[in-house]
């Protein structure tokens, strides 16, 4: 049976069957999903586990794009490994699990690398020799091989999908959930050797973006965040990263920018708050997204400020607002107690409104978000 990945569930799942083992099967196995930072780093520890450590390269096929034909894919499948336990075959966007809906279009991919040499054992009799193509040859590949296929995107309509589905395990990898997000996070700053408290990892989180909503941010920028981080405190001789850690090698990405204009903002420092706008669209942040998070917050502010004359807790609050951490919602928390809900109110208001002003070209999206900031 396939072992489907729904979802951010890919990141789950494949864990899991790793730990398991339920992934050692002899079947084929699809990696796939907007997250491509995850479809290439199991890519890899997939290949390492299959091919069995340093002569694995011996015994690798790798094929990517549209050119080569499935019957060489299928080839490199049935010859015999020189030197690993299994010859591992990868198949990089396959034209069939893209594209039109029905079976595939141009057979196979490219080979760019088709180490080894050994001896094809040839597939004229049995099971498939009854099914024709690479979607027959699926339920029944020899135990000496592991074929790995990926792929960003995939139309799960497509022939080839279906098969691998039915044969085989597929793990689709979407953005990750908080708890999955903090998972991986843990995962980096382990692998430097570095302790991290759960509420830090909240922290970092928050800081990188990547939660937001409509975040641009990949595992990739995450992943690069933890790497920098890791380093600094690394250098500092100290074992364990620190809530001032994230707030000093942090300090340049976009969710630390939004909250230093909403310190200044909020505490009256408007000539302040306009000049570190004008610094983050100078760098190149997209006025869209910064109004993004703007309203984000702002609406997150009243609901706070709405919440607390009603006498929610923190954690019921943290609750309604999706929140897994109370970090955010304290920094939030401390803007709106320096504004009135009327304030806020007008604030979102007028937030609101510049979305169509500058859709529909009435003002420039930078001159619009400037003089935002100096109004408030």
């Amino acid at each position: 049976m396939a072992g489907k990945g729904d979802g951010g569930s890919g990141f789950r799942g494949i864990e899991d069957d790793l730990k398991t083992g339920g992934i050692d099967r002899a079947a084929p196995i699809l990696l796939c999903g907007a997250e491509v930072f995850l479809v290439d780093h199991y890519e890899k520890k997939l290949a390492e586990r299959f091919g069995g450590g340093a002569s694995a390269f011996l015994d690798l096929n790798v094929f990517r794009g549209g050119e080569a034909k499935d019957e060489e894919i299928m080839s490199a499948c049935d010859t015999v490994p020189m030197l690993a336990p299994r010859r591992v075959v990868i198949v990089k966007n396959h034209p069939g699990l893209s594209g039109g809906s029905g079976a595939g279009g141009p057979a196979g991919a490219s080979a760019v690398s088709s180490a080894g040499g050994g001896a094809s054992r040839g597939r004229g009799a049995g099971k498939t020799q009854k099914n024709s193509g690479l979607e027959g040859y699926l339920p029944a590949l020899p135990e000496t091989v592991r074929l790995i296929f990926t792929a960003a995107g995939v139309n799960k309509t497509r022939t080839l999908y279906k098969a691998l589905a039915k044969a085989g395990r597929v793990y689709e990898f979407s953005r990750l959930s908080e708890d999955e997000a903090r998972s991986f996070a843990r995962k980096r700053f382990k692998a430097m050797g570095l302790a991290i408290p759960f509420g830090r990892l909240g922290e970092f989180l928050a800081q990188t973006g990547y939660l937001d909503k409509d975040s641009e941010t990949d595992l990739f920028g995450v992943a690069n965040e933890a790497a920098k981080l890791g380093a600094f405190v690394r250098a500092e001789g100290r074992g364990e990263v620190t809530s001032e850690d994230i707030a000093e090698c942090l300090s340049g990405t976009l969710q630390t920018d939004v909250f230093a204009v909403l310190d200044a903002i909020s505490n009256g420092r408007k000539a302040e708050s306009v000049r570190l706008l004008e610094n983050s669209l100078a760098l190149g942040e997209s006025p869209f997204r910064l109004l993004s998070l703007f309203t984000g917050h702002f609406e997150i502010m009243l609901g706070y400020k709405e919440m607390q004359e009603k006498g929610y807790s923190p954690s019921k609050m943290m609750s309604v607002f999706n929140m897994k951490n109370d970090w955010r919602l304290k920094r939030l928390g401390g803007f709106a107690s320096r504004f009135s809900k009327e304030k806020l109110r007008a604030i979102l208001h007028r937030l609101y409104n510049i979305d169509g002003d500058i859709k529909s070209g009435n003002i420039s999206d930078r001159l619009a978000l400037t003089l935002l900031i100096a109004e408030m």
